[in-house]
């Protein structure tokens, strides 16, 4: 809702399909990571044995920060349907306590989930797959429905923002796709990796991609994108059409969506802290397994604690906004440790030459992207008056223009200079990432482009979590 509302307009069908694009890349990335290296804590380990302990260590902290923050936000969105489910306003079940809105709702369901978590594995994949069933037909009946009622006038103008809204737009979305993560996360307990996990991760992202984009023009469609309700835009969109019989079902549809991505993230996240206990760079408290149930106790049960305050008193979009730092930063890392790898000799020696050319290719997408951004004025919320003025335009446009012909320029020689370097570690368990280096250094370009559109306001939420 936010990103439509506030940056693409109608272009938000481009704003996912940019997101799932970068995801995709990364996703080919993390695959092969994945099978070969089939144990839990995904991009921390990947990070780990490319770039060294420290790395690796930031790394966990932010995939505390990826799992856990995508939680709380989508756990008060699901508040918000409750409310709509019972043709309630969308914040009728938070209290307001001075300038936040208290949501016990969203932290009493983190309770239910993460108590679920603790029982057992098996118990949770059966509600997982009732759950998921209930999502998906209430997807159906969106697109075709809410397709019905789709008016293309409203897809116009359909980027009142050009690309710098569309970016803006991707950069918050992006925290949507967070779900094949926790599919690499828990790699230790899948049977054949080298089969399973490819599909699995690559799976999900074209399923997902597909249903966002067609869900993304039927609530355009429907509504003006100015008036598009950040907290439940869907049921909301139906009761203004005047079909306010299918509020409740939309919303009952949404419940149940967002539980299964609720469960997604909650899942994840305590093996990670189980991971970095095992390694000590948490206290050996988080890496405890019950005995009986064999689930991470204590870590399940810290994720449940952080996350469920979080959901009770933090905004929506802030915590998509932080998330979405987080979630591109990672997802850059495990594209920059893939380039590594495989130009690094096995025993780990020599790594100085791969590292100088990924510092060169960092700096050269910073230059682009941040010169994209100040030619284009920036990421500003609708309604919003630029910073950037007419007199700052004339004079620094060509100066911009310039820089990002410098960034590109940078971006293609620092790439094409990995293939001077011999190759080292092939992957030897069935699955291959395809051309590299031009597809892990596309995956580094897209994830800092995306997270510079964000905006100073999110990086510096991101620098103080």
């Amino acid at each position: 809702g936010a990103a439509a509302h506030d940056h693409a307009g109608p272009a938000v069908v481009l704003s996912y399909i940019i997101a799932s694009l970068t995801s995709m890349i990364t996703g080919l990335c993390y695959t092969e990571f994945a099978v070969e290296v089939p144990v839990a804590g995904s991009a921390y380990n990947y990070v780990s044995m490319t770039f060294g302990e420290f790395a690796g260590f930031l790394c966990g902290c932010n995939l505390a920060l990826e799992l856990t923050i995508s939680a709380a936000a989508v756990a008060r969105g699901w508040t918000s349907y409750v409310a709509t489910m019972f043709h309630a306003p969308p914040n009728a079940l938070r209290v307001p306590a001075g300038v936040i809105s208290l949501d016990f709702p969203a932290a009493l369901l983190i309770a239910a989930i993460i108590s679920l978590l603790i029982y057992g594995m098996k118990e949770t994949a059966r509600f997982n797959t009732a759950i998921t069933v209930i999502s998906l037909a209430a997807v159906g009946f969106v697109i075709v429905v809410g397709g019905l009622a789709v008016e293309p006038d409203n897809w116009q103008p359909f980027a009142p923002q050009g690309a710098t809204g569309v970016l803006a737009g991707a950069s918050i979305v992006f925290f949507s796709f967070v779900g094949f993560d926790t599919v690499a996360t828990c790699a230790e307990e899948t049977k054949n990796p080298g089969r399973d996990l490819p599909i699995g991760i690559m799976g999900s992202l074209g399923v997902c991609a597909v249903l966002y984009a067609l869900m993304c023009l039927v609530i355009t469609g429907m509504v003006p994108s100015p008036e598009i309700d950040v907290d439940a835009p869907f049921a909301l969109a139906f009761r203004d059409r005047g079909m306010g019989w299918a509020e409740s079902i939309i919303s009952f549809g949404a419940v149940a969506a967002l539980i299964t991505a609720l469960l997604s993230s909650l899942m994840g996240q305590p093996r990670v802290y189980m991971v970095m206990g095992r390694d000590g760079l948490l206290p050996a408290w988080f890496a405890r397994v019950h005995p009986t149930l064999g689930t991470p106790v204590n870590a399940t049960a810290f994720t449940g604690v952080t996350t469920a305050i979080l959901a009770m008193v933090v905004d929506t979009e802030i915590l998509a906004q932080i998330v979405s730092v987080g979630t591109l930063a990672i997802f850059g890392s495990v594209c920059a440790g893939l380039l590594a790898r495989r130009h690094t000799p096995e025993d780990g020696t020599g790594r100085a030459p791969a590292l100088r050319r990924l510092v060169a290719l960092s700096a050269s997408c910073l230059v682009f992207s941040t010169a994209f951004g100040f030619s284009h004025g920036g990421g500003r919320k609708r309604g919003e008056v630029s910073r950037v003025t007419d007199a700052d335009t004339d004079a620094g446009g060509t100066g911009a223009t310039a820089m990002c012909c410098i960034g590109l320029v940078g971006v293609m020689i620092s790439t094409l200079s990995f293939n001077w370097l011999p190759r080292h570690n092939a992957p030897k368990n069935g699955f291959t990432t395809p051309f590299v280096p031009y597809l892990p250094a596309l995956g580094v370009m897209a994830t800092i482009q995306l997270i510079t559109s964000l905006g100073y306001l999110a990086w510096a939420r991101f620098v103080v979590y």
